[in-house]
């Protein structure tokens, strides 16, 4: 007899989570609203800790629970892959392990999804905790996203989401090996709905998440839709360019017209010349090195992740 598809699908991605995990697993055991028919996905991306083995004691006790283990830490972004190419619901969640997304939230975006017969539903912080660092550089790459990219995401939204199997499986269709899963579902044009909340503090533990992840995330976002910082080489060009013939023209003139070149031999102008022109072209290399990056790894054709083993569900190679 075929397994009835569940209502809701939970994917939960999650490295060295052992503090947050039983946190969790209470949090929806409490939880109100939560159809009976729904499984939780637990993707491991590369766990060192004992967070794996709290997960498959639950799993044993409950078939609802699945357990999927990558063979090594492939970045948050394959991670919530991994879970989405397993769910098998008629919609799919996609929360972190750290409870900053709320399971009551979940609910509740899933109830939204279903009553207007929605594609998308998904979290924009209506206030972010953490150090004003962090915040101040979540706030400028948003800005700076919003205008490069040409299918621009919603500010401040993260992976927090509800999908419908439309918008799974359109995802499943889209052949980058490089993911930027918010990026994609904004892309997509599906029938979406934002819900603002706070965005707590972790439940427990330390974030895994260090800041040079998350500036790989943020190149990888800005570089997989938007061309516009590979143009910025030739506007940059063109205006050094401009200025060349403009500081040409004024000191031929300050030359024909009066004995300024005597009394300034120019030597820090051309130093600072130099070492502007320097840094320019080594900016401009950079951004065509990201690109360059992003086809080395896409022409490779290489899977997302690759699966160890499983619990309630058969293993994969990858994708």
């Amino acid at each position: 007899m075929e397994t009835p598809r569940p209502s809701l699908s939970v994917v939960i991605p999650f490295l060295d989570e052992e503090a947050s995990i039983p946190v969790l697993f209470d949090r929806f055991s409490a939880l109100e609203g939560l159809p009976p028919e729904h499984e939780l996905i637990f993707v491991s991306d590369g766990s060192t800790d004992s967070s794996c083995a709290l997960v498959e004691k639950r799993a044993q006790q409950d078939r609802r629970v699945k357990l999927v283990v990558l063979t090594r830490n492939f970045g948050h972004q394959a991670a919530i892959c991994a879970g989405l190419d397993r769910a098998s619901g008629a919609y799919v969640g996609v929360m972190d392990a750290d409870l900053q997304d709320s399971p009551e939230l979940l609910v509740e975006m899933h109830r939204t999804a279903v009553r207007e017969g929605l594609d998308v539903v998904y979290c924009r912080r209506a206030r972010r905790s953490g150090s004003w660092a962090k915040r101040l550089s979540y706030w400028a790459f948003y800005k700076a996203y919003a205008y490069a990219a040409e299918t621009p995401v919603d500010p401040d939204s993260g992976d927090f989401c509800v999908l419908s199997r439309r918008a799974v499986e359109t995802l499943a269709l889209l052949p980058e090996r490089v993911r930027f899963v918010r990026g994609l579902r904004s892309w997509m044009g599906l029938r979406a709905q934002a819900v603002s909340a706070e965005r707590p503090e972790r439940a427990a533990g330390t974030p895994q998440y260090t800041w040079g992840r998350l500036a790989s995330l943020a190149l990888n976002g800005l570089t997989s839709f938007s061309a516009r910082p590979l143009r910025l080489a030739t506007i940059g060009g063109g205006l050094l360019c401009a200025a060349a013939f403009v500081l040409t023209a004024f000191y031929l003139a300050a030359f024909l017209l009066s004995d300024l070149h005597a009394k300034a031999p120019g030597f820090t102008t051309l130093v600072i010349l130099m070492l502007f022109l320097s840094g320019m072209q080594l900016l401009m290399l950079g951004i065509i090195g990201e690109y360059i990056a992003q086809i080395f790894w896409e022409v490779k054709r290489r899977p997302t992740y690759l699966v160890a083993r499983s619990v309630n569900l058969e293993t994969e190679s990858g994708r």
